[in-house]
């Protein structure tokens, strides 16, 4: 077991096989001169000399004058010790030359040309195989919204499983009309299944894929041929301004979650209660008057305007009103 551990760890320090075996025996059975230590390792006297003269630069042996000349081993904490300082050395300069090949990267993302920048894909089976490999450009995230139609039909998105179990995850907004076919729901049940994060909207104003930071794919028309043409869009202002579209509907969009029927439902969290507090804020009733129609006490329509407003990311009760229409609440 000892052995092994020490193998592994010269191993680690970048010596090679025939290194290995002729430290290791000049440390166990003590120096020796080229031809003995030959002998006890089974190397022919040219792979010897090749092994040593490799110790030597590693700093791991040293050689005493002829015409008794010796192998000797240099001891094992202080050979380590250099070995894993020189090592720590390349590890450094390979950190060093990574942060300036990444400057240089950078530099000439931000001179590339419009043509490298987005690039236009025609025909419903090249936006098809477009979708998987920005889904498989994915590393952490995937941003997806939803809505007919489709260039890939209405079932299962095998990759995103795929994906999904390769550890990137998906949040997805559908369009209210993309639920409405059988099909695309029993698909998104079982992508909701799978893990995904799902939310709905009434209307997208587009459709769009999102890989992390790195790729974004939208059809070029949101129109019945919008499946036969699309962008695929690089790290730019444009993708920045996609990812930003994104976040905004989602931030406003519904919850989705499976009901009793299996079936993919908006998950509001909204009970008739909410509903008739908002129609009495929307007309205009203060809090005394709403608690008072209510029944319940001003304290508990503070506390339940709050909820509301958190749960539609709105910062004034007047954006609130303007969201509870938006979602179909009023």
């Amino acid at each position: 077991m000892r052995q092994r551990g020490m193998c592994t760890v010269l191993q680690a320090a970048g010596l090679s096989a025939a290194e290995e075996s002729t430290y290791l025996s000049l440390v166990r059975q003590g120096s020796a001169p080229l031809p003995q230590l030959a002998d006890r390792i089974g190397l022919t006297a040219a792979g010897t000399r090749r092994a040593v003269a490799g110790l030597q630069r590693k700093g791991l042996v040293h050689r005493t004058p002829p015409p008794q000349e010796r192998v000797v081993p240099v001891p094992p904490d202080l050979a380590v010790e250099q070995l894993v300082r020189r090592r720590m050395e390349e590890l450094e300069r390979t950190r060093e030359a990574a942060l300036r090949l990444a400057d240089e990267a950078e530099h000439l993302v931000s001179s590339r040309s419009t043509e490298e920048l987005i690039e236009i894909v025609s025909g419903r089976a090249a936006v098809g195989r477009a979708f998987d490999r920005v889904q498989r450009t994915a590393r952490k995230e995937m941003r997806v919204l939803t809505a007919p139609p489709y260039a890939k039909g209405t079932g299962v998105n095998r990759t995103q499983l795929d994906r999904e179990a390769a550890g990137v995850s998906y949040r997805a907004v559908y369009d209210a009309n993309a639920l409405a076919d059988p099909d695309m729901a029993a698909a998104a049940a079982t992508h909701l299944r799978a893990g995904e994060q799902a939310r709905l909207v009434e209307t997208l104003p587009t459709k769009l894929a999102i890989a992390d930071r790195e790729l974004a794919l939208l059809p070029l028309a949101y129109a019945t041929a919008a499946h036969d043409a699309a962008l695929l869009v690089h790290p730019c202002g444009l993708l920045d301004a996609l990812i930003a579209l994104f976040e905004t509907i989602w931030a406003v969009a519904t919850p989705l979650a499976l009901g009793d029927d299996d079936q993919p439902t908006a998950d509001n969290g909204l009970t008739a209660a909410d509903r008739q507090l908002l129609s009495l804020l929307v007309a205009g009733l203060t809090d005394e008057a709403a608690a008072a129609r209510l029944g319940v006490s001003r304290r508990t329509v503070v506390r339940r305007v709050q909820h509301l407003m958190e749960l539609t990311h709105s910062r004034s009760r007047l954006q609130l009103g303007w969201q509870a229409r938006e979602r179909g609440w009023l």
